[in-house]
């Protein structure tokens, strides 16, 4: 028996995809079990990917993570009277241990965070020899050519071996 069909027998028999879903997003949840199980890169990627949310108690909204910080924003989301979103908190883990944040620090941790980011990728979206790569709306991947263009860019920002050495020398 496959990893899918394991995954949907156990699904189906806690009623997860059928009870607890309203009906119009029953198939789009099986499209992300079936992604998630899929025997291949990707399907390693997306359950790396995803592994780290399942280590919390709370729904994971957000997480930002650095070389050597992280930031976990806990949800869900709670009105405040005003209007105001706030999660429930953060777990922000260091080197040096982990800080427990409330929901009003999450908030202004998690808006001087999302800053930082808008300001190193528009950085990098204004740069001069950027400005020819510029597209006004998000192109489609085909992944066969362009997984091969990746590989191939990968390969030539990296240093040759000392086997790739070896192996042009013989040809």
């Amino acid at each position: 028996m496959s990893i899918l069909s394991l995954i949907n027998a156990a699904l189906q028999k806690h009623g997860w995809l059928i009870g607890r879903l309203p009906s119009d997003d029953v198939e789009r949840a099986a499209q992300l079990v079936e992604l998630l199980v899929e025997d291949n890169a990707d399907g390693r990627a997306r359950r790396h990917t995803l592994h780290p949310w399942l280590w919390y108690e709370r729904p994971v909204r957000e997480r930002f993570e650095g070389q050597d910080c992280c930031l976990t924003v806990e949800g869900p989301i709670y009105r405040s009277r005003d209007g105001t979103g706030y999660p429930l908190g953060s777990q922000l883990r260091t080197e040096f241990g982990w800080l427990d944040l409330t929901p009003e620090e999450t908030n202004l941790l998690a808006d001087d965070v999302r800053s930082a980011i808008d300001l190193a990728l528009l950085r990098w979206f204004t740069r001069p020899d950027m400005a020819e790569r510029q597209l006004p709306s998000r192109q489609s991947r085909e992944r066969y050519f362009d997984d091969d263009i990746a590989r191939n860019l990968i390969l030539s920002a990296t240093p040759p071996t000392a086997s790739m050495e070896q192996d042009a020398h013989a040809s």
